[in-house]
């Protein structure tokens, strides 16, 4: 069985984001990017999908770690996403600007309440400052439970199971889980 994964803000080749992220241990980027691959390498299997909703990575030679990821990875191209897609397809299955679900749209930066017509909004962009709306889902890798991709599905229907933060409400794991706020 094959299932559908999110996660945005990877942030590989950003040579500041250990002092942004403040994970327990991490002090560079190459221990956050091997953290980070080992975490996702954990949760999904080569069969899965897994949309990386922008900011995967600030350089080409970073492209060689994304390779690393497990499934097929479909990019929604986030502000720092700067290389062409014929470089990113070099390790992406797909390159997409927003990508339209049955339920969601899938972004890197919100997009406006106006335009949800009815359906939730899955981004990044904003890291740990949720929206105070429960029709936003932040994946931001800051805001994921356990620093890994999680099943679109349980992002849409039981946020709480995913995020530390939904519409500004901390849930528990935030307490007692590995980011720090």
């Amino acid at each position: 069985m094959s299932f559908i994964y999110v996660a945005s803000d990877l942030h590989f080749g950003h040579k500041n984001i250990a002092q942004f992220r403040q994970i327990a241990g991490i002090s560079n980027e190459e221990e956050h990017r091997e953290f980070l691959i080992s975490r996702w390498n954990t949760t999904v299997t080569k069969r899965d999908t897994v949309f990386v909703l922008g900011d995967a990575c600030f350089d080409e030679e970073s492209l060689e770690h994304i390779a690393r990821l497990k499934g097929a990875k479909v990019l929604v191209r986030g502000n720092h996403d700067v290389l062409s897609a014929a470089t990113y397809l070099t390790v992406f299955k797909d390159v997409e600007g927003m990508v339209r679900t049955k339920a969601s749209w899938l972004t890197h930066a919100p997009i406006h309440p106006d335009e949800l017509r009815g359906k939730l909004n899955v981004h990044g962009h904003v890291h740990f400052n949720t929206i105070n709306d429960r029709r936003y889902r932040n994946v931001s890798m800051e805001n994921l439970i356990g620093f890994r991709p999680h099943k679109l599905s349980e992002v849409i229907s039981t946020p709480e199971t995913c995020l530390i933060a939904v519409g500004k409400r901390i849930t528990e794991e935030v307490l007692y889980g590995e980011a720090k706020m």
